[in-house]
């Protein structure tokens, strides 16, 4: 199967397989950040992590039911909208397997089932793209669901899952007033932050016509957890030399009072080391790498 990943998107591919068989998947790539995760049904943790174990692998079916074959970018090559271009191929026991599909669509609304980040996508969204317009909350994953509400850039919308119909991505979110619906993928980006909800404002007498108060809306900062950013290094690093997260060992974060740095270094072809610094604000948010 072939197909191509912009940023922050991910592409599901569904099959069914039974315990005790063998499954055997390979992903090629143009783009070095691209790697894929094989997810079983009802588990919290993938049971193949490709930035972790690399872009191969043989495993013996646990448990029978639909596994997920999630397709993505690491999260500093899609924060710079980079692309990639793959082919995934299949085989389950030694044979070719019924090439899976995108997972199948609901024909209305879903009940939401929280998703772990690495598995699932974010935890959050940020709307962006839109510029001036709004984007259409529906009750279902496609334009021909009814629109349920509407959100602007900018704003914060907590994850529920996404899913393919046809070559749009639709997203099951809720918005910063607690209703809940599909939202077009393109438009979504990684947010760090909790959504926000508009606080409440009590109005107060005056002597002519009251006016509206405008309540500013304040994006989350785009800032990593102090635990993360170990990991998060090894990705840029991965992204600036070229190598993968797998070849790259990090250390623990210093805080050296203006900035944490996190230091790391991958073995040469040549047999020498190359040492790196990675730098963060005081918040955790990425500076540089070099």
């Amino acid at each position: 199967m072939s197909d191509t990943i912009v940023g922050y998107e991910a592409i599901n591919y569904r099959i069914g397989v039974s315990a005790g068989q063998n499954m055997s998947v390979q992903l090629d790539t143009d783009n070095p950040s691209n790697y894929f995760n094989i997810n079983a049904p009802g588990a919290s943790e993938s049971v193949f992590n490709g930035s972790i174990s690399g872009n191969s692998t043989n495993l013996t079916i646990p448990s029978s039911g639909n596994y997920i074959i999630s397709v993505y970018l690491m999260r500093n090559a899609a924060r710079r909208g980079e692309s990639a271009d793959f082919d995934l191929t299949l085989y389950v026991d030694g044979t070719a397997a019924q090439a899976p599909r995108p997972t199948t669509l609901p024909s209305g609304p879903v009940a939401p089932r929280p998703v772990a980040s690495m598995d699932g996508g974010p935890d959050f969204w940020q709307v962006q793209g839109l510029g001036s317009d709004t984007l259409n909350v529906r009750s279902g994953p496609s334009t021909g669901n009814s629109v349920i509400a509407t959100v602007r850039n900018g704003d914060t919308l907590r994850n529920f899952g996404c899913t393919m119909n046809g070559s749009t991505r639709w997203c099951q979110v809720q918005t910063p007033n607690g209703q809940q619906g599909w939202v077009a993928g393109r438009y979504l980006h990684e947010s760090f932050g909790q959504p926000s909800t508009l606080p409440s404002v009590n109005p107060r007498p005056v002597p002519s016509q009251p006016r509206p108060v405008a309540v500013p809306y304040t994006p989350p900062p785009a800032a990593v957890s102090i635990d993360q950013l170990p990991r998060f290094c090894a990705g840029e690093a991965s992204a600036k030399f070229g190598v993968r997260p797998t070849e790259i060992t990090v250390n623990p974060v210093l805080d050296v009072g203006a900035n944490f740095i996190t230091q790391g270094y991958f073995d040469k072809d040549d047999g020498s080391s190359q040492f790196f610094n990675c730098y963060f604000g005081k918040d955790g948010s990425f500076q540089s790498v070099n």
